[in-house]
Order: C-alpha cells, then structure tokens, then sequence
C-alpha cells in the first residue's frame, strides 16, 4: 500500500490516534536535534562575540596609530612673548626645545597691477592691442585684444589669463567710476613677480597702476637672516612651522618646551581606548559557559588576547639601555588586579617628568633608536619588522659624493681667458661662462648660481684653491662630468678642467648590522629582508679614512619598539584576516556550526525515512485489524445459524 493512499489519522479498525503516536515517537528522536541547534546558536552567538571583539580591537588600534601618526605623544609646544606681533609659529615633535628671538622685517608679498577703468566688464575696449604677462618662471601668456579674437572686454581678458593656469590671477572690482582689471601673481615672493607688457588702452604696464611690488619674507631668528618667497617658513627651524602676517615692532621671543600636558592626555585617550575593549570582553565573554569543542573555551582566547596587552604595556621594552625606564608601569601606567582596566597614576608620572625623565618616557611609549658612535645615526625601523635588540654595526665601504676636480689651483690673478665649462649629473647639464680674470671665489658662485638656475643637483666648492665639482647627494646612482673648451696648462690659468671630459660616480655605503647583510644606498644603510635586522635603518657619516682607522668598527645600533608600535602590531598580528588569532577561532567555530549542522542534516533524513516506515507499519496494522474484524464478523454470523456453504 502506497504511503500517499493513506488518509492516516484516527485508525477506523483500531480505533487508535495513530497520527499522535508517531509523532510523539518522532518527537522522542529529534530531541538530539534540538540539542545540536540549541548548541548551533551558542556558537554563532560566540562567533558574532568574536567579530565585535575584533572590531573593538580595530578601534584601538586606530586610535593608537592617531597617538603616535599625529605626534601627540611627544608633541612640542610653542609660545610666544607678544601672542599679537605678526608671527604665529607651530612647533612640531623634531623640534628642539629652547629659546629663539624672532623679527619679522617684513612679509613675502604677490606683485599686483590694475587696469584703467572702462564702463562695464563686458564693453568692448576703445583700442586694439596685446597683452604679455609672465610669473615668475611660468610660461608667458600672450592676449590679442581685438573683436575679431573676441578677448576685447575686461570679461574675456580675465577668463583668458584665468584659464591659462599659468600663476596669473585676474579680477574685475567696480569702484563706482567703472570696472576695473586687477591682475596679481598666484603666489608671493620676488621668485614669482609679474612682468607685464600691455599695448591697449588698459593701461596695465602704467607704473601709476601698480599696486603692490613682489617682495619676499625676510625674518631674523637669532640674529641670523632668512628669506623666504612665502610667508609660511617651514625649513627655517627643524621642526618649528613660522607663519608671518606683519613685520614686528621688536624682537618676539619664542619658546619651545615639551607638551607634557599633551602627553598626559594622549596617555588618557589610549587607557580609555584600551579599557572600552576590556568592558567590551568582561561584558560579553566573561560569564559565557565553555563552549565543548571551540577554542573559545568560555572566552579563554579573548582574555589571552587582553593578556598580551596587558603584557606589553607592563613588561620591559627590549632595547632600552640599562639605568633607563624600561616600561610603562615605571611612570605610573599600570593593570587593576580585579578588573583587568589600566590606570595611571598621574601624580606619580609628575614624579617622574620632575626628574627630567621625560625622554625616557617617550622612549618606552614610541620606537626609538640609538648608537655609540657619532658617525651613526639611527633613522627607522620600516615595518616594524625588525627584531628589538642590540646590533653591532661594521662598515666596510664609506658613502662617496661622485667628484671631478681641476688639475692644480686657479691662480690668485684668475683665469687667463674666458673659458666655458659644461657640467652634468645625471644626465641634466648647464653650461657656466666664465671671464678672464674671475677668481676661484668668483668662479664657485658663477657656478652655483648655473647649477641651481638649470636644476643640475651638484655644487661647485673650492679646496685650497683647486675647482671641484661634485654631485649633491651620495651613492653609485649620481654621476658627475664637466669638460671645458679651454685646454688644461696645469699652471693655474684656467680652471684645470681641461677639454677631455672628467666623470666620477659615487659609491653606496656597505656594511653589515649585527652580523646580517645590509643593504646601502647613498649614506643610508638597511637591514636585508628576512633577518632579525629587517628594515633597520642607520645613517653613516663615514669616510674611507675613518673606516680604515677603526677597522670597521662603528660601534652598536640599539632599537626598541615602544608600547605603542607593539601593540600596534601585536593587534594587526591578532586581526589578520588570514592567519591572525581571531581568524583562527572564526574558522574553528564555523567548522564546529558546519559540522554540528551536517549532523542535524543526517538526523533529520533518518528521522524522516523513520517516519515513513512508522507510517506504513501502523497503517498495515490497521489493515491487518480491519481485515481480522471483518473475518470475526463473518465467523460470528456462520455462528448465529448462516450457512458458509450456502447450503
């Protein structure tokens, strides 16, 4: 009998509710099933735990790399005596503590001109003519004012300088007598002045018309005179940001000091960071049940995790000298024992800043560096990849600028003749006239002035008298060569260039830190990849006099990653979408939901053939009754005087 032909229910025979037997027999043997889902929904409560415990570890990190990216930690503050004189200065985290005396005598300004008026923007110009105006170095703008060329109205004119982008702006202003033309320099500084010519009846190269001279900024710090073609000076002062509006009635003093205050606040930011993560775990792991077959355990890897930074923020940095803070809990950062929050002691950090021992808590909080010798200086650790520690640092090769130099010293009188040098780095050349009579002094500004003109990165210096020429920057990628068209006497009546071409290359430094291979580039020596010096960077102001003096031997290169990078990278290492910790426990938990699953899937398919063959056991049974009942009826009619037979 088909399953389907069964209207299955009340059993008409038996008189049984079939329908309710089975299922409460179906009932009895999902009971595993509903474990397993009632466990499914654990473990993805537990992997969306796990996701926002990520994302809560994303927010600090964030907020860790704003500390350290902005220098905030560390930062400098800058103040000056007169807050109102025409200079506002910005001190960054390079800057060097101390006291400055600052003069504004005067400030960088754009050459500005103005037409005559005419009556609206947009009449034609009662003459025809051109207009030429140039900024500086930028390309020459070049107006034919006519209707035929339509640039005949103040209107066309100024779109046509505006559009040509070339360091030129035009305005039109309406002082009540007519439109007027104002034309300026994009940006200030004599380097940028305008050079106007106009034939028209504008009047724009009338010198009744200028209204203001291209000047540059001219300021004295110390003493020490400095110009500049805009009024914000960033190269002045490592470090400080000056900005000048107006020239000073009288020497400003500057101060720059430590932002202790800053610091302090800084450190606040990222204690608060770090605990929103610790209330986050206390909130949602520390009270959940193990979890039979995760690795969560209860949560036990998400509290390893708060332990690891724990660590970091407790334990000693490696790398820090002996006699030195070593790590945080030494100026008042420290773990609460029963909530596991950080706090800080800011009283006891006050102590500690007293004992002008607040270098030393930059370097326990940044990645700092340091060496032994004078000659090496620690630049970075790129990728923080390289493993915190002492390295000795030996120098085999010292950095060279490439060099070509004259034959013998120009003679006290000066060249004999005039003479043309042609020198060239890298494939950018000029060509230096010199004069009959021009001194060495004379002839290494003449060519200065040649090489800075026409963007060649070398420089000319004379050596007791003797003409050198030599690229700017070191290593084997600058080559240098210069050659004259005045043959070389070697009695000092030329430059002693001579007409044969004279070339030189620079030279890498080379070298090794701590016993792993390095690689050079100009003065700059790194750590090869893959080594415990991997991306370590140090500056080496060698020469091959010096390298040979000491052997090699320039000494040790100490680094330290500080509490903040380390637990920068600690938390990238952890959020590793392919091999970090919480990657780890995601897969394991979706491995366990998916299996756990694949369970319930072969449950239900047993259950559900179970189901069937119940089904068509009772609904046989019913058969089997009702064919027996219908047997017993007969049986008891043959007994109640009916003949089977018939007879």
């Amino acid at each position: 009998m088909a399953l389907g032909s069964i209207q299955f229910g009340q059993g008409l025979a038996s008189g049984l509710d079939f329908r309710k037997i089975v299922d409460a027999l179906i009932k009895v043997q999902r009971i595993p099933i509903q474990r397993l889902e009632s466990k499914i929904d654990d473990y993805e409560t537990a992997r969306s735990r796990v996701d926002d415990f990520g994302a809560k570890l994303s927010e600090l990190m964030s907020s860790l790399e704003t500390l350290r990216a902005d220098d905030v930690i560390g930062g400098k503050l800058a103040t000056l005596s007169d807050e109102n004189a025409g200079v506002a200065v910005e001190a960054g985290a390079a800057a060097a503590p101390g006291s400055y005396a600052i003069s504004v005598l005067d400030i960088a300004r754009a050459s500005r001109v103005r037409s005559n008026a005419v009556d609206d923007a947009y009449s034609p110009l009662v003459s025809d003519g051109q207009i030429r105006l140039q900024a500086g170095g930028h390309e020459e703008i070049v107006i034919d004012v006519s209707a035929a060329s339509g640039n005949n109205s103040l209107r066309a004119i100024a779109d046509t300088i505006n559009n040509a982008d070339q360091g030129v702006v035009a305005s039109i202003i309406n002082d009540g007598t007519g439109a007027i033309l104002v034309v300026r320099s994009a940006e200030t500084g004599t380097a940028h002045a305008l050079t106007v010519s106009d034939t028209t009846n504008l009047g724009l190269a009338d010198p009744a018309n200028v209204l203001e001279t291209a000047t540059d900024a001219l300021i004295e710090i110390d003493g020490i005179q400095i110009t500049s073609s805009d009024n914000v000076i960033d190269d002045a002062v490592e470090g400080l940001t000056i900005t000048v509006t107006a020239p000073t009635a009288a020497p400003v003093t500057l101060t720059v000091d430590r932002d202790v205050e800053g610091t302090k606040q800084a450190i606040r930011d990222f204690i608060d960071a770090y605990n929103a993560v610790n209330d986050f775990y206390n909130e949602k792991f520390g009270q959940v049940e193990n979890l039979q077959g995760a690795s969560l355990s209860g949560g036990a890897t998400m509290r390893g995790i708060l332990n690891t930074l724990q660590n970091l923020v407790v334990q000693q940095v490696t790398g820090i000298p002996a006699g030195r803070l070593q790590s945080a809990s030494e100026f008042g950062i420290r773990v609460a024992d029963r909530t596991g929050k950080l706090e800080f002691d800011e009283s006891y950090f006050d102590d500690i800043v007293a004992q002008d021992r607040f270098d030393e808590v930059l370097a326990v909080l940044e990645s700092a560096g340091s060496t032994t010798d004078p000659a090496v200086v620690f630049l970075n650790a790129i990728g923080d990849k390289a493993t915190p520690g002492t390295y000795a640092v030996n120098i085999t090769q010292a950095a060279e600028r490439a060099d070509v130099a004259g034959s013998t010293a120009v003679q006290a009188t000066g060249i004999a003749q005039d003479e043309t040098l042609t020198i060239d780095v890298n494939g950018t050349s000029t060509t230096v006239d010199l004069l009959a009579g021009d001194t060495i002094d004379v002839i290494v500004d003449k060519i200065n002035t040649a090489l800075q003109a026409a963007g060649v990165e070398g420089v000319a210096y004379q050596d007791a008298g003797v003409l050198h020429l030599r690229a700017i920057d070191y290593g084997d990628q600058y080559t240098i060569s210069a050659t004259s068209n005045v043959a070389d006497a070697g009695d000092g009546s030329s430059t002693g260039i001579g007409t044969t071409t004279l070339t030189d290359t620079g030279q890498d430094v080379a070298g090794t830190i701590g016993g792993f291979a390095a690689e050079g580039n100009g003065q700059v020596l790194t750590g090869a990849e893959g080594t415990d010096v991997d991306g370590l960077m140090v500056q080496v102001y060698a020469t091959a006099t010096s390298v040979a003096a000491k052997g090699g031997d320039f000494g040790t290169v100490g680094y330290s990653r500080g509490v903040l990078d380390a637990m920068i990278k600690a938390i990238d290492d952890i959020n590793d979408p392919f091999e970090g910790t919480l990657h780890s426990v995601t897969e394991s938990l979706d491995a366990a939901i998916d299996g756990m699953q694949d369970k319930i899937d072969r449950l239900e398919r047993r259950i559900s053939k179970r189901e069937e063959l119940l089904v068509l056991q009772f609904a046989a049974a019913e058969a089997a009754i009702a064919q027996l009942q219908t047997m017993q009826a007969s049986l008891a009619q043959a007994g109640s005087g009916g003949s089977l037979l018939g007879g």
